[in-house]
């Protein structure tokens, strides 16, 4: 019964294109407000020092993070890597750095990580840019063996490709995730609990934990 009511929440929630039009602070998000309280929430649970972003498309989610970082006095910032800024209108501010690039790249993700302090709070992933299996596979292997454990990860909008929205999209971030877990099952363990908070997410099998 609860999936059946999720799925047509999802639906409603994605077809409206209510998603579209949520803001942070007057910057656009793109994001299910739901999921948005979690993260803050994660931020705060697990000791987050840290937020790397793939995708920042407008700026609001990285704004987001930011003002979450910069409210519980975290030792870090949030970087923001995307391959272009034409569309993101974020205004400065001190915790928020963004980054021109490939988020799937090697070299991307070895200079976002090597810029880290070597001794470090826990750095919460938030995968969120190209949503074509091919390339959340890349992220995936350029990012997961560089972070330590207890670091947290959120591989965003699995639910693309009928789980349960948009059926024509193609393999996305969804079968991404499931291959690299098939091929390296000691990599990541699964926040089931938070997943389900809310009974509503856009990244269904997408919360995990560095082990």
């Amino acid at each position: 019964m609860l999936n059946g009511i999720t799925n047509n929440y999802m639906h409603w929630y994605h077809d409206s294109n209510v998603w579209k039009n949520v803001e942070y602070r007057g910057v656009r998000t793109l994001k299910s407000v739901s999921d948005m309280w979690n993260y803050q929430e994660i931020i705060h649970t697990h000791d987050i020092g840290w937020v790397v972003e793939t995708g920042s498309r407008h700026g609001g989610s990285g704004l987001f993070f930011a003002d979450a970082l910069e409210a519980k006095d975290a030792e870090g910032i949030v970087i923001s890597v995307d391959i272009d800024s034409e569309s993101n209108t974020a205004p400065p501010h001190p915790r928020l750095k963004f980054i021109i690039g490939d988020s799937g790249a090697a070299n991307m993700a070895n200079a976002i990580i090597r810029s880290l302090p070597e001794v470090r709070k826990p750095l919460f992933l938030i995968l969120d840019s190209d949503h074509s299996k091919d390339h959340v596979v890349r992220e995936l292997n350029a990012f997961i063996p560089l972070l330590k454990k207890s670091d947290y990860v959120v591989v965003e909008d699995t639910c693309v490709n009928g789980h349960p929205i948009r059926p024509q999209h193609g393999e996305g971030p969804y079968e991404a995730i499931h291959e690299y877990l098939e091929l390296h099952p000691n990599m990541l363990l699964a926040d089931k609990d938070r997943e389900l908070k809310f009974g509503f997410t856009f990244a269904p099998d997408g919360f995990y934990i560095k082990s």
